[in-house]
């Protein structure tokens, strides 16, 4: 496939504008918890290194749930220091990243490589019968 210039120059503003303004989005799916913080464990966290953003009554931030070997891990799902980036889990790499700053945490929310300083807020996940109860 042969691009002009003129479309590679158009495509890459157009990609760095929506990484600095904050548009960079994680594709993993939404899901609202109920007033007890719970959700019916959902079949997108069927596998280990899936994920969803789970929005909770009265808080601000979508939290990303994670599920791992050994069970799910939580965490503030929006990067405070890239213009309010949603995070991503790359399970290959073992990190949370942020797309659009590059910073990188661990599970725990530990800040792993930044220009982040400050850990991200770390949610613990229950799992109680066939529901996940987010407790933070």
């Amino acid at each position: 496939m042969d691009i002009s210039r003129r479309q590679f120059f158009f495509t890459s503003a157009a990609c760095a504008c929506a990484i600095a303004t904050g548009c960079v989005t994680n594709p993993a799916p939404t899901i609202d918890a109920g007033v007890d913080h719970t959700i019916p464990l959902p079949a997108a966290l069927s596998e280990p290194g899936s994920q969803v953003k789970v929005r909770l009554p009265n808080v601000k931030e979508p939290v990303l749930v994670v599920r791992t070997k050994i069970g799910f891990n939580g965490t503030t799902g929006i990067c405070s220091t890239s213009n309010r980036t949603e995070l991503q889990y790359m399970p290959e790499e073992g990190v949370i990243k942020c797309l659009g700053c590059g910073s990188q945490f661990k599970l725990d929310g530990s800040v792993v490589r930044g220009p982040a300083k400050e850990p991200l807020k770390s949610y613990a996940i229950d799992l109680v019968g066939e529901k996940l109860k987010i407790l933070g």
